[in-house]
């Protein structure tokens, strides 16, 4: 004879079993259950990369690569209110894209600054960018760092575009205040 117990014995054992493998779910591949956070407790501030992917890239030391001659290199562009339009065009515009991190005014887009990997440079403040020559600045344009800052040679920009470029950046600059 069967005990009478017994299907309900099953069920209770079988509802106990689902809900660890529930549980045990939640916690995540490879986890213990033990290792589950809380909803207050705070993330891991990195997490295992899948096997065989590689780790990202490391930009924080990336400077920038420019000729050795680039702080002698002129400006062909004359510096006229029509250059400098055509520069602040190409500045504010998807084909330049400066503004997405330098903001309108050069002094920096306070709302993108989360999006990037490191703060861009205030083209506004006079006292710098006095100490950078055109074809500093050209060059920057032109090869951008890897990583932070994007390049903007052929066929992105031509080299009269980038020189309006620079034009129009050195009329972001304030008067150094003495």
């Amino acid at each position: 004879m069967r005990n009478p117990k017994f299907p309900r014995l099953l069920i209770l054992v079988l509802c106990l079993a689902l809900l660890a493998l529930f549980v045990a779910s939640l916690a995540g591949p490879n986890q213990p259950v033990s290792a589950h956070r809380s909803q207050g407790e705070a993330k891991p501030a990195s997490s295992p990369s899948p096997a065989g992917a590689r780790p990202a890239p490391d930009f924080s030391k990336s400077i920038w690569d420019l000729p050795a001659d680039a702080a002698d290199t002129k400006n062909p562009v004359a510096s006229s209110d029509e250059a400098i339009a055509k520069g602040r065009e190409l500045f504010m515009t998807r084909k330049g894209n400066c503004a997405f991190c330098h903001g309108d005014n050069g002094a920096g887009n306070d709302a993108n600054f989360a999006k990037l990997r490191r703060r861009p440079a205030d083209l506004s403040r006079g006292a710098w960018m006095v100490k950078l020559s055109d074809g500093e600045i050209y060059w920057k344009i032109t090869r951008g760092i890897p990583g932070i800052m994007p390049a903007s040679d052929d066929p992105k920009m031509t080299a009269e575009e980038r020189w309006q470029l620079v034009n129009f950046v050195r009329s972001l600059a304030k008067p150094a205040v003495k």
